[in-house]
């Protein structure tokens, strides 16, 4: 009998050692993996697109509202004539829960966003968030059949790049498709997106994601903090290493569940700014 409790008690405790050591092994394939740094690529562009919908509806008389807040500290020019919106943060201002931007996003239009077939070009000049520099071409098209109070887009981003202030970057080519689903208040928004990517983490190593449920950002839960999507499932392959992130049930929060190859589950908390 008591051979039989020693024998027990040491399985007890290599099986707990082993499910610690899978758990481990999990987490350091998610730091290779850069789930942080994917996470920032992702709300810094979905943050831009935010910025877009906002200098637009500057043209707009009677708008929703007047002014939104996040450009609360930025100068909107507008160029009906060759329709060019430049939305400017100068050399570098504070917004709603402490980001800082600087430098211009320029948006070329052809029509009111809510025309079917109405596009936006948005590039970026000397452009910064949170001392992350942020590049790329993004292209916004709608592609509803007709007006919509909550649109269809299709959104590519060309030659994406974060650079970090240790001067490491990862990269991004996207296509994706994006329903804005519009309240009376715009704080209140929700966009919904599906599709795909690819591109190098900050390694150098290369990655593909595909959305497996698609992503929904809420607008409020920005003024949290969270500027990560708060529900969807995504899929990140790199080499021969699968991570699937599942961003939760709605709820305003930075933690996402991680299953790394089929593993044990475990949670982590976003780091939206990179590691």
């Amino acid at each position: 009998m008591k051979k039989l409790f020693i024998l027990a008690i040491l399985s007890a405790f290599i099986f707990s050692s082993c499910s610690d050591d899978e758990s481990n092994f999990g987490e350091e394939i998610a730091e290779e993996l850069d789930v942080d740094s994917e996470a920032a690529l992702e709300s810094n562009f979905e943050d831009i697109d935010t910025m877009v919908e906002a200098g637009m509806l500057t043209l707009e008389e009677g708008g929703r509202i007047q002014r939104d807040v996040i450009l609360d500290c930025a100068t909107v020019e507008k160029d009906t004539v060759n329709k060019v919106v430049t939305i400017d943060y100068g050399d570098g201002c504070t917004g709603p829960r402490g980001r800082v931007r600087k430098g211009k996003v320029i948006i070329e239009y052809n029509e009111r966003r809510l025309i079917p077939g109405a596009f936006r070009i948005v590039t970026l000049e000397d452009f910064f968030i949170d001392s992350v520099q942020v590049e790329g071409t993004r292209t916004l098209t709608n592609t509803s059949a007709e007006l919509s109070d909550s649109p269809e887009f299709t959104v590519t981003l060309v030659g994406g790049k974060l650079t970090f202030p240790d001067e490491t970057f990862a990269t991004r080519e996207a296509n994706h498709t994006r329903t804005w689903i519009r309240a009376n208040n715009p704080l209140e928004d929700e966009t919904q997106v599906e599709g795909g990517a690819s591109g190098s983490r900050r390694d150098g190593v290369s990655y593909s994601i595909e959305i497996l449920e698609r992503l929904v950002y809420k607008r409020a839960c920005r003024q949290d903090g969270v500027f990560i999507p708060v529900q969807g499932v995504k899929q990140i392959t790199s080499g021969d290493d699968v991570g699937i992130i599942d961003f939760g049930d709605g709820r305003c929060d930075n933690l996402v569940t991680i299953t790394i190859n089929g593993g044990e589950p475990f949670t982590k908390e976003i780091n939206h700014r990179g590691r």
